[in-house]
């Protein structure tokens, strides 16, 4: 068959089906005829060592999906701190916020996955928005197994006489009954009143 037949028989039956239907296209198509061979023998093996190679890798390589999943509440619980801090307050303390907040953030949130363990540990969630205005939650870990929280974090400011507003970073955990203030970290504001959370 001609190929320019060919091409208006494609376009008139995707255009007749309105583009539901496709008839596929052999770039191919005189390979039947034999006026196309392969140009090189070693393009027909597929059982080559460095296929197979690949192939056993891709078989043993295993994806860690508790380690993923950690990874992506840690995130998010990251992210929930910044949005709580909001751009005014973000854009002025952000690098004292990634260099001495987020890791501690991290460190508490790893012992509490660490102490649960690989399986129990999938069941935990981040929840709570953070509350804007003069709040002081920034989120809590959750079990969903036993929905009950297991850590809340907060921060709130401090006014120390003669030195300046503080935000001060700490967590909340249920074996006091969320009363003690256990630290995370504090960074210094300045001498003026900061704006509110999410500002």
């Amino acid at each position: 068959m001609k190929r320019w037949l060919k091409k208006f028989t494609v376009v008139f039956i995707t255009i007749l089906t309105l583009g539901l239907y496709v008839p596929p296209i052999y770039l191919d198509a005189e390979v039947d005829e034999g006026d196309v061979a392969p140009s090189n023998e070693n393009d027909l093996k597929t059982d080559s060592p460095e296929n197979s190679s690949l192939y056993e890798q891709i078989q043993h390589e295993e994806i860690d999906t508790a380690s993923l999943y950690l990874d992506t509440l840690t995130q998010k619980a990251i992210d929930q701190t910044y949005q709580k801090l909001g751009v005014k307050i973000g854009n002025e303390v952000k690098k004292d916020f990634t260099n001495e907040i987020v890791p501690n953030i991290e460190t508490v949130l790893n012992y509490y996955y660490e102490e649960a363990g690989k399986v129990e540990s999938q069941f935990f969630s981040i929840t709570a928005e953070p509350s804007a205005g003069y709040g002081e939650r920034i989120f809590h870990l959750h079990d969903q197994l036993t929905k009950m929280d297991i850590a809340r974090f907060h921060v709130n400011r401090i006014k120390r006489p003669q030195d300046g507003y503080y935000f001060q970073f700490h967590y909340h955990v249920k074996e006091d009954g969320f009363e003690e203030h256990l630290p995370i970290g504090e960074i210094y504001w300045g001498k003026n009143m900061p704006p509110k959370w999410m500002a």
